[in-house]
Parts: C-alpha cells; structure tokens; sequence
C-alpha cells in the first residue's frame, strides 16, 4: 500500500520565507511577513503539483483534517463540509463559513465557488474525482494521513502554505511531546477501536492516525492488510481477544443505539474479555472517525488515557 510522502519534505523552504503574507485574522504579529509574497508550489498526497501565488487566505475544506488544522494556527475556513467544524473544539458554531453540501466524494462544486477560496483541501482516495471541477475556481489539495505523524506533517505544512509557520510549529511540537511522553510507558492491555454496525464491522488498523496512536500506548495488534480501515468479522476480534475497545456507532441521530448494544445478542461478542469485564468504551464517531487532525488526535489520547488508567 502506498504510504503518503511525509508533508513536511515537499515545501522548499526557500520559498516559505519570512516574507510571506498574513494569512487570516487568527495570524499574530511574528507571523505577519514583512514584504511582498513570493509564490508556493508544493505536492500533494496524490503527486500533484499545486501552486499559490502567495500564502492562502481563503481555504475551503472538504475533510476535518483541514479544519483541525485551521483551527491551530487560528484561521476559519471560508467553507466546510463536515458538521463537527461547528463543534466548539474546532471552528464554533458561530463561525462564518459557508457549507458545502452533497455526497461524500460528490460535493457541489457552486457552493465551493461560492466560498471564492484561493486554495479548496480535500481527502485523498474520496474527492479525486473532484479536481476538474473544482480546479477551475481553486487549486485543489488532497490529503491522505496514515498515521498520527502524517497527520502533524500536515499542520506543518498549513503553517507553511498560510504563513503561520510559528503557530503550526509549536502545536506541532506539543502535540509530538505529548505522544511521546506517553509511549514512554505503553500499557500491556491489548486494546482496539472498531466501528460501523452489527454485519459490516471495521477496524482503525495501524495504518490509520488513530489506530498509529493506539500502538504508540498500547497493545494494538491490527495490521492493514490491503486495506488501513479494515473490515473484520466478530470471530477475527475474539481471536486477539482485546481488553479495551473504544467502540464507534455511525449514525446521524445522536441518539442512536451504541453498537455494544447492538452486538450484545451475539455470543461469541459477549465472550470477549473487554465484554465480560465491561471495558468496551462508545466514544465519539465524527471525532475519531473524520478528524484526523491534532486536535481531534488530541481528544482521541484523552479518553484513550484514561480508560487504559481504570
């Protein structure tokens, strides 16, 4: 499987000097540049060249990975796709931005014109089909983190790309010590975060920000295979027999049954030692399973800490 290009190689540095412009209003003054903007070319997840005429200042996201790191370095987007942008932990309800509605991968491209971005970030392997359309308003960037690393690369490279490198660089950095602080002393408890629905399970494999950072504190035995959201059965999940499981229900309604209630009937689910010893955890599916960035990375750690405390 191909294994993103880590982000923070493919911006020269020369080209990212001082001199850029502020990028938005969430921008201190160490990062205002001092003269005119030189141009940006970088490449994307996909291997595509996207050049900027100076730093972007009007970024419409079609993936949370965008708006967490937005949310960083204290810049709104001028566009979202996804609901949990107007959760307070990222850009607030009360956020000027205009939504972009449609289908996963099939979103409409007037209500991104509309946003009148300079620069349009999307998910890899989900809105490649996108790139015509959207490229005759906005350069387009794809973005496709398989790891929790990844993920920081890309705040480092918003950073770069809306000249709040200094902003980016210290969320960068804390959220780096933060892991690595923790995986300083890794639980032995085997755990794993699964989500969907009773007959079409998945797993957060290693391969994945969230299942990568799971194996940084725990016991995460869950490999790729061919694919980094892996499908598994019930009777793949009691072999390992993990102690913890943090448990994603999708659904639109927040009412919703969780799915350790909706896999109850099954015996060989009810066998499994998390089960038996009541340490399967529902958490919050568009956080874990759409935020990618370090923000939600961040919510993720905090919940995964205390349960492996318990």
């Amino acid at each position: 499987m191909r294994k993103p290009t880590p982000l923070a190689a493919l911006v020269p540095a020369a080209l990212l000097t001082a001199s850029l412009l502020a990028a938005c209003g969430g921008t201190s003054e160490a990062d205002e540049p001092a003269g005119g903007a030189e141009p940006i070319t970088l490449t994307d997840d996909t291997g595509a060249e996207i050049r900027l005429s100076g730093p972007a200042e009007r970024i419409a996201c079609l993936t949370m990975i965008c708006v967490d790191a937005l949310t960083e370095v204290g810049i709104t987007p001028v566009a979202y796709r996804e609901p949990l942008a107007l959760d307070e932990r990222y850009a607030g309800p009360d956020a000027d931005m205009r939504e972009i509605t449609g289908g996963f991968g099939e979103e409409n491209v007037e209500d991104i014109a509309l946003a009148t971005p300079d620069l349009v970030i999307g998910l890899a392997g989900a809105q490649d089909g996108l790139r015509t359309a959207v490229e005759a308003h906005a350069p387009l960037y794809l973005v496709d983190p398989h790891s929790w690393r990844d993920s920081v690369e890309f705040l480092r490279t918003i950073g770069r790309i809306t000249g709040t490198e200094q902003a980016a660089t210290d969320k960068a950095d804390a959220f780096v010590a933060r892991v690595e602080a923790a995986a300083q002393e890794p639980s032995e408890l085997t755990t794993l975060s699964m989500y969907g629905e009773p007959g079409s399970l998945g797993v957060d494999s290693v391969e994945t920000p969230v299942g990568s950072l799971l194996a940084e504190v725990s016991d995460y035995p869950w490999p790729a295979g061919d694919d980094p959201f892996a499908s598994v059965a019930v009777e793949q999940i009691a072999k390992v027999d993990p102690d913890l499981v943090f448990a994603q229900a999708f659904s639109a309604s927040k009412d919703a049954e969780p799915l350790s209630d909706r896999l109850a009937s099954d015996p060989v689910w009810a066998g499994l030692s998390a089960v038996r010893a009541d340490r399967v955890v529902e958490v919050e599916a568009p956080v874990w399973a759409t935020g990618r960035g370090t923000i939600s990375l961040g919510l993720v750690l905090d919940t995964v800490e205390e349960n492996l405390r318990k």
